[in-house]
């Protein structure tokens, strides 16, 4: 019975991976439909202002509808491919924590430059009083 033990923790060590590798996917897709879906609103806020947008915004605004979604899925196929190449679990835990995180914070970056503008137009008008 004791010799089953150390396979059996393995076996659930290696389904919890499968497991957390299956909802990082899942959380990366979204995320990826999710900013492409979101970042249009912007384009046609700006748009109507005619301010003059900063280079980051600019590049965003252009690549948008590509490289979002080229960035979660990259993250995505990642994260199953650990699963597949690395043996320690505790590797590939380490791994999948980091892009969890990566994708956790891709969205805020993303948002960042987009309200740029808005915060450079904030100031000018604040100045102006």
């Amino acid at each position: 019975m004791k010799e089953s033990e150390p396979q059996n923790q393995f076996q659930v060590g290696k389904l919890f991976s499968w497991l957390t590798t299956g909802v990082v996917v899942l959380f990366c897709v979204l995320n990826g439909l999710y900013m492409v879906r979101a970042v249009p609103i912007f384009v046609t806020m700006y748009q109507g202002l005619g301010v003059e947008l900063p280079l980051p915004t600019r590049v965003l605004l252009a690549t948008y509808y590509w490289l979002l979604p080229l960035f979660f899925i990259a993250l995505a196929v990642f994260v199953i491919w650990k699963e597949i190449s690395l043996r320690e679990l505790r590797y590939k835990f380490v791994v999948t924590i980091t892009v969890f995180l990566a994708s956790l914070s891709a969205p805020g970056l993303v948002i960042l430059v987009l309200y740029q503008p808005l915060f450079v137009l904030i100031k000018k008008l604040s100045e102006a009083k």
